[in-house]
């Protein structure tokens, strides 16, 4: 049965190529990531493209905090909808050539293998200068709303703090088990837990909301050649984008658990961001900032139980203790709240890696 699902998906994919010019090319496929979206490079000997490969009977956690049950199945319509409006923002993103939706089938620019982390690889020093060009895409993007905001409005999902409280439900349901097995703690946690984001959240909006990509980090972002042979920051990955909280973003290439870039690169290239906005509070931003900043790596935090739990993937485990770390960063200051939450019911020797599953069959 399993060989003749396979079988159809192959005779889908090969369809496809054959009616958009890519006849007899054997996709090859790149690395996958957490999710059950795949792509394939396609070399004609001529020119290059990548495949998108996101079958529509794919299980996909709702990324938007839309529906109660945040499984749902795959589409790759979003990806049509946000390509067009991130080339009308200026943004340098990949060219859809052909793109079948039912068949969850995309054809899309090839930017190459030269991520801002590969870079960041290369040329260690170059680090202050790659986060400063993202940055000021964070910028471009964000002065281009005040006149390409009503646009998205009519076609990406507007954030509420309902949208954010039932993202962290993964937070409750599949990674505090692994650390407070106790169920009348984990109770008294989740009861606490919930009250707290009842007045942490709302903090999130101090500063209003943007467009916002919703994971933007160096991984998504690209050094791609341009006609006149200088360096774009090429942008992938975007699918998911949202109307949100405006420092989220920022948040997300900042306060990475994957890669570290210190509080001291952070808070210069805050001030970058903040004197962009003649008119931004920053008392106002640091309370806003830390609030998605609680948000995203509690939703993170969920995301690798979930992964462990319902998948087997427990490689993101290394990234737990820092992604605690992260979410404590200024909590004292900004979000005392969380800072006493935390303390109460995640004891430090909690915040390292689970050691164990409910089932330890297919952990990786």
């Amino acid at each position: 049965m399993v060989s003749d699902v396979v079988s159809s998906r192959a005779d889908a994919i090969k369809v496809f190529l054959t009616t958009n010019g890519w006849a007899g090319v054997v996709p090859v496929p790149l690395v996958d990531d957490a999710s059950a979206r795949k792509y394939y490079r396609l070399d004609d000997g001529r020119q290059t493209a990548l495949l998108m490969d996101f079958p529509p009977d794919a299980v996909s956690v709702d990324p938007h905090g839309i529906h109660e049950n945040p499984e749902r199945l795959a589409s790759v319509a979003p990806v049509i909808t946000t390509t067009a409006l991130f080339l009308q923002a200026g943004w340098r993103v990949p060219v859809i050539y052909a793109s079948d939706v039912t068949q969850g089938l995309v054809l899309i620019e090839d930017f190459g293998d030269l991520t801002l982390t590969h870079a960041l690889e290369l040329t260690p020093t170059s680090k202050p200068a790659l986060y400063l060009r993202a940055v000021d895409q964070l910028v471009a993007l964000h002065r281009h709303c005040g006149a390409g905001m009503e646009t998205a409005r009519g076609h990406l999902v507007h954030y509420q703090p309902a949208n954010f409280k039932r993202m962290l439900e993964s937070f409750k349901t599949d990674y505090l088990p692994l650390i407070v097995p106790a169920p009348a703690k984990r109770v008294a946690a989740i009861t606490d837990f919930d009250a707290m984001l009842d007045r942490v959240l709302p903090q999130c909006w101090r500063v209003g909301d943007v467009i916002i990509h919703r994971d933007y980090h160096v991984d998504n972002l690209m050094l791609v050649e341009n006609d006149e042979g200088e360096e774009d920051c090429g942008i992938i990955d975007f699918q998911d984008a949202a109307i949100a909280p405006r420092p989220y973003d920022l948040v997300s290439l900042l306060r990475d658990v994957r890669h570290d870039i210190g509080p001291e690169l952070e808070s210069s290239l805050k001030n970058r961001y903040c004197a962009a906005f003649d008119d931004l509070d920053r008392s106002d931003f640091e309370t806003s900032y830390a609030a998605c900043n609680m948000v995203r790596n509690f939703r993170i935090l969920g995301r690798f139980g979930w992964l462990a739990i319902k998948a087997g993937k427990r490689r993101y485990f290394d990234f737990i203790p820092h992604c605690w770390e992260l979410i404590l960063r200024d909590a004292d200051q900004n979000l005392p709240e969380l800072a006493t939450w935390i303390a109460t019911y995640i004891p430090a020797e909690a915040r390292l890696a689970p050691t164990m599953l409910p089932t330890d069959e297919g952990a990786q």
